[in-house]
């Protein structure tokens, strides 16, 4: 998986991250999807597991991730957060999805039929994601519904396999899946002082754009009670 300019990269980063720090570290250099960075300290000794993205990281990033060795301070940095969270948005890992276990079409609504019409619509060129269902459909009301997803690593968009119900109409699923697609094209951002903004000024402005957004908005508030627990229930 790893080449021998990882390797050598790897040493560097180790020799760089021990002299800034400090501290002596075992380094181990991940490709997974979920763990970004984590670290267990010991005596005389961390161990350290980062994704590779940390082996092309900028001065600013290696210095901040050197001071949080340490463990002086067990809160990331915002320059750390930032990073990771740029970097989120360039992965690609929807090589390992098995598109014969995505299931697009409904009983009622086709997101793949969805997805492209959007995908026409609203954006300028193919986007390259996937959809799929999740959940069952037969969930009892909770106080919190969640009505999609979007998977940054693997390029997938997940509606609510509640809303594949005669009773939610077309253009609010189609909205579901528009607002995930924006994900994608408006990803979250961290700000200055470390906080992730997940819908930015951008993505609000393009989601109004969206030509059923007030009929989307107004039949949820229509249907709250419904879908959702009261706080007395």
């Amino acid at each position: 998986m790893f080449d021998d300019l990882d390797h050598q990269q790897t040493l560097l980063l180790q020799n760089k991250l021990e002299s800034c720090a400090g501290v002596k570290l075992r380094l181990r250099i991940n490709d997974n999807r979920f763990t970004m960075l984590s670290v267990k300290w010991g005596p005389g000794c961390a161990k350290v597991s980062l994704h590779r993205m940390f082996l092309k990281a900028p001065q600013h990033v290696t210095q901040a991730l050197a001071c949080y060795l340490k463990g002086e301070d067990r809160n990331l940095a915002p320059a750390i957060k930032a990073y990771i969270e740029h970097n989120l948005q360039r992965l690609d890992y929807s090589h390992e999805l098995d598109l014969d276990q995505l299931q697009t079409k409904g009983r009622v609504h086709d997101l793949g039929k969805l997805y492209h019409r959007l995908n026409r619509e609203y954006f300028d060129h193919p986007l390259g994601l996937y959809t799929t269902w999740f959940g069952d459909r037969r969930k009892r009301r909770s106080r919190r519904i969640t009505f999609g997803l979007y998977h940054d690593p693997l390029r997938l968009i997940k509606v609510n396999r509640l809303l594949d119900d005669s009773r939610f109409p077309d253009y609010f699923v189609a909205y579901v899946v528009y607002h995930e697609m924006l994900h994608h094209v408006c990803p979250a951002y961290v700000n200055q002082k470390g906080y992730k903004q997940i819908h930015s000024k951008e993505f609000k402005e393009r989601e109004r754009e969206f030509k059923y957004f007030r009929q989307a908005q107004q039949w949820i508030l229509d249907h709250q009670h419904d879908l959702f627990e009261s706080e007395r229930a």
